[in-house]
């Protein structure tokens, strides 16, 4: 099965694969297919967020699930072979820590560790636990939730226990309001390129920490009120210029070098920055 055999979605995503006695004997076989594998993953991982795209999830998900599948299984064997228990969940979890703190490590500046671990971070979060989680086995549940807890607790990050369906529904149909008066203010047009980059930032991205979805929310509570006090004021065309200056365009050079984080902490400061100026003492009109 490991072996050039032809991969069917319907068998990856949807067909629990019987497990015979022999299998779970073998476990030293299926560890190492485990870290082989994960090495793999981790190796070819690069720049994840450019790939997730609304209009090619579905298929780019399914993708991951048949490239991975092998995977899948030899999880599934050593978990069953470990009694099901949490000491074999966290076995699982440790060949997961053991490829991506390998290849952090071969990184030698800090730049490019940190830009490794943002990239790890939504592979795993946004592509390895949903797929996990689609496929039909024993350990998926333990191991996935065990996995973002030590996840967490090694790297200092902030995953979720994301799934297949909390991914495919959340893309969000939301104006971008602030970004798409100014963009329109300016006369560069409701579908310039700058609000596009902006828009795949914020479903692709900011939407996929809980963090990142708090601030788009507080984000859209306060972003109309503010485009109709820009827009009264006899000054907007300097106030859209300023936007774009001081936040838009940094955000935007930043996403293109893929510092996301970078961008976050501009997008999070405009958001504190627009709120004080306009929201404070006001009326909501």
């Amino acid at each position: 099965m490991f072996c050039g055999e032809e991969i069917e979605v319907a068998e990856a995503l949807g067909e629990k694969k019987e497990i015979q006695q022999q299998d779970v004997q073998n476990l030293p076989m299926y560890e190492s297919i485990i870290q082989t594998r994960m090495a793999e993953l981790f190796a070819a991982c690069d720049n994840p967020m450019k790939q997730f795209k609304k209009n090619s999830f579905d298929d780019d998900f399914t993708s991951f699930c048949n490239a991975n599948r092998d995977i899948f299984e030899a999880m599934e064997m050593v978990y069953v072979g470990g009694g099901q228990s949490e000491e074999a969940a966290l076995k699982l979890t440790d060949h997961v820590l053991e490829a991506a703190r390998g290849e952090i490590a071969k990184e030698t500046k800090k730049s490019a560790r940190s830009q490794k671990q943002m990239d790890f971070n939504f592979l795993v979060s946004i592509q390895f636990i949903p797929a996990v989680r689609k496929y039909p086995a024993s350990f998926t549940e333990p191991f996935s939730e065990k996995m973002v807890e030590r996840w967490n607790e090694t790297f200092g990050a902030n995953i979720g226990l994301a799934s297949y369906d909390i991914i495919a529904g959340g893309f969000r149909k939301k104006l971008c309001y602030i970004t798409t008066a100014v963009c329109v203010g300016l006369g560069k047009g409701p579908d310039c390129p700058e609000l596009q980059i902006l828009k795949d930032y914020r479903d692709q991205y900011l939407e996929t920490t809980p963090e990142g979805h708090a601030l788009v929310e507080e984000y859209y509570d306060i972003a109309p009120t503010i485009v109709k006090r820009m827009e009264k004021s006899p000054d907007s065309v300097m106030l859209y210029k300023e936007l774009y200056q001081d936040y838009l365009t940094p955000c935007i050079q930043e996403i293109a070098a893929g510092q996301y984080e970078e961008c976050r902490a501009h997008y999070q400061e405009m958001v504190l920055d627009l709120k004080e100026k306009y929201m404070q003492g006001g009326s909501y009109e």
